[in-house]
């Protein structure tokens, strides 16, 4: 059923079948359905409203970050262009301000672990595995901004931003990539703030540029 939500099959507002009736079309027990019902409340997906009945609920109102996990797993971390730029837009809030921490922060070990990721992109020809690396250098940036919120927050982004990472490197190609994070690099290692924060929001705004079509190709 949340397939169904996300989809926007089911409209807010909608209401449900009754759970006997649930049950029957779906072949489960009335146990199970109340169950479901539930989790999906839990999640603000569904509101119950006693003795009226259960309706879809706006889960952009009522949600928490069970519900942003569960948008970020939907269709495989593809979607469409409202949420693909939501996410974008969600990289930018907590990725900038990141990068200025890192470069605030950072230690040389920080450094050769960043370094150590930009040397293994340089010599992976796989598209799938640039994307983890880009993963693991970003998720890393957020790591050495010492605030406990951007990793986690962060890590709920993986599976669609694991998406975005390997047609970016598709449609740029790995030079270009490779390039832009030695750009980021070199602007945290000379403590330049400013510069490392600006950087990341020119490739993602580049990104929103191009389009949905860049993210789900």
């Amino acid at each position: 059923m949340e397939e169904t939500i996300l989809s926007g099959r089911l409209a807010i507002g909608e209401k449900l079948p009754t759970e006997r009736e649930l049950a029957e079309q779906m072949k489960i027990s009335r146990t199970v359905v109340n169950s479901g019902i539930s989790e999906m409340a839990r999640k603000g997906f569904l509101e119950v409203v006693p003795r009226k009945g259960v309706f879809i609920a706006d889960y952009a109102r009522t949600g928490n970050l069970e519900t942003l996990a569960s948008i970020m797993n939907y269709n495989g971390g593809r979607m469409d262009s409202r949420n693909y730029i939501s996410i974008l837009e969600g990289r930018i809030a907590i990725e900038v301000p990141s990068a200025r921490k890192a470069a605030e922060y950072r230690t040389e070990q920080d450094l050769k672990e960043l370094a150590a990721i930009i040397t293994a992109m340089e010599t992976v020809s796989d598209y799938v595995q640039a994307a983890e690396l880009l993963f693991r250098f970003h998720h890393a940036i957020c790591l050495i901004s010492k605030n406990t919120i951007y990793p986690l927050v962060f890590n709920a982004f993986k599976v669609p931003t694991l998406v975005f990472w390997e047609n970016h490197c598709r449609r740029h190609g790995m030079p270009a990539v490779c390039a832009d994070l030695q750009e980021l690099y070199g602007y945290i290692e000379r403590q330049e703030a400013e510069q490392a924060g600006e950087c990341i929001r020119r490739v993602v705004t580049q990104a929103m540029q191009e389009g949905v079509g860049g993210f789900n190709s």
